[in-house]
């Protein structure tokens, strides 16, 4: 998932920062200011793994955990 964060020029090492410490990869850093704000992409891979994505394969497939097997 890649999404463009945009913020004050003030609080941009902040924000990055941020977004980092929760895992993302930062690229296409723009720190110097257009019209007072600054911006960069955070990148977060998704993991092979994914319990949402398996939770619609199973909904999609006709395994509905809330009704068992009796």
């Amino acid at each position: 998932m890649r999404i463009r964060v945009t913020t004050r020029a003030d609080l941009f090492e902040e924000r990055k920062q941020q977004h980092i410490e929760r895992g993302y990869r930062i690229e296409d850093e723009r720190p110097i200011p257009v019209n007072g704000l600054c911006s960069f992409i955070a990148v977060s891979e998704i993991p092979d793994s994914d319990p949402v994505g398996e939770l619609v394969a199973q909904a999609l497939n006709g395994h509905n955990g809330s009704y068992g097997d009796y």
